[in-house]
């Protein structure tokens, strides 16, 4: 009790969110100073979780909520065991990878043979980038003949193409070493082996550490001017919290069903209005470790064939349907659900009447969540 009346104090001390996080994910800061372990039990009590931090611009609009006179934040960064991860959050369910060090940061190198190298993340080589082709079949390899440090070579492919390349399987391994030819040593593949872990489950491989810290410490934090981040023994930090507003059903049922409890209990089914909510919604599975496949508020016109969110809105041509193909009548089924095929999230069609978990949306007003009663029946139902 002494706890939640303390958490409920600290909370009435936070900032309101940043509101430029994206529609599905915001931002807070808590100005008390307080240890890790009381930051995360009030992230967690009031918010979701203290911050993953996924790329740069998460890491610049963190840095937006500090100042002079709330100079460093907490961030879910924790030291965990060497393990490997994959730029982009993909499952690593298939490996080259042999690592001649267990307790040091490295990460992988293709080489000429399709082998993947263990090397020390400094060091600068080529690299090899993916794109997801808007509507298109396959992904797009393109080798990078600048040499680069593995994280300056993640920071470019995110800016320029989609990601560093993962590969899920031995035909993949030989597509990016066909496409790596140009390239006279082994060049960067987005495989990382660090002990990096975050308290939410979270699946980022992006890190800003400052040079001078000391990796052998637990729990990190950010700081200003420039938002590196620093490993060091201290109880007087403020903390950066998120709210996903993302919800996972814990009951499954028909996709009919899955809309009514949405819009009865929260503002509606999920709807992915942007690629920045696929992406957002893609690290929530994730974190949450669900790979079963899960309904969303997206139905295909048994009429006209057409499919459409609940919400009103066409579906976006970087809608990343299974196969990269949208399925058509009179063979697709009727609803779709997000489901995790070959380590990536995809929308399925799926048959209206099976049973599965539910994404639901909260929306974020004037600091609370608030909650309406929509009904499905204008939903097109052919």
């Amino acid at each position: 009790m002494m706890l939640m009346m303390f958490l409920q104090m600290l909370l009435i001390c936070a900032f309101p969110p940043s509101a430029a996080e994206g529609r599905l994910r915001q931002f807070y800061i808590l100005k008390q100073r307080v240890n890790v372990s009381d930051a995360e039990s009030l992230c967690r009590v009031n918010y979701t979780d203290l911050v993953t931090v996924y790329d740069q611009q998460d890491n610049n609009k963190l840095l937006q909520l500090l100042n002079r006179s709330f100079p460093t934040g907490w961030i879910g960064v924790y030291r965990g065991n060497y393990s490997l991860k994959w730029s982009n959050g993909d499952d690593v369910s298939y490996s080259r990878y042999s690592p001649s060090y267990s307790d040091q940061t490295r990460c992988a190198a293709m080489s000429a043979s399709g082998d993947w190298e263990s090397i020390l993340c400094n060091e600068t080589k080529h690299f090899m980038c993916y794109k997801q082709e808007a509507g298109g079949s396959s992904y797009i390899y393109t080798l990078i003949l600048q040499p680069k440090s593995w994280s300056d070579a993640q920071l470019y492919c995110r800016e320029n193409h989609t990601d560093l390349v993962s590969i899920r399987n031995e035909e993949e391994n030989n597509l990016v070493k066909n496409n790596g030819t140009q390239s006279n040593t082994p060049f960067w593949i987005g495989l990382l082996n660090d002990s990096v872990d975050w308290r939410d489950g979270g699946r980022s491989a992006y890190r800003n550490w400052n040079p001078i810290t000391d990796q052998s410490k637990t729990n990190a934090f950010m700081s200003i001017p420039d938002g590196r981040w620093m490993k060091v023994i201290t109880n007087n930090i403020y903390s950066l919290c998120y709210k996903s507003f993302i919800h996972v059903s814990p009951a499954e049922m028909s996709w009919e069903d899955a809309m009514n409890y949405c819009s009865s209990q929260f503002s509606g089914a999920l709807c992915l209005e942007s690629e920045n909510d696929q992406t957002e919604t893609q690290r929530e599975l994730n974190r949450n470790n669900i790979s079963a496949p899960v309904w969303v508020g997206l139905r295909q016109s048994r009429l006209f064939g057409f499919w459409m969110w609940i919400n009103g809105l066409v579906v976006g041509n970087w809608t990343n349907w299974k196969g990269r193909v949208t399925p058509e009548l009179p063979l697709s089924q009727h609803c779709a659900a997000m489901e995790k095929v070959n380590g990536r999230y995809t929308l399925t069609d799926k048959d209206c009447r099976s049973k599965y978990r539910v994404l639901c949306e909260e929306n974020y007003v004037s600091g609370s969540t608030i909650q309406t009663t929509n009904s499905v029946s204008n939903h097109d139902s052919g």
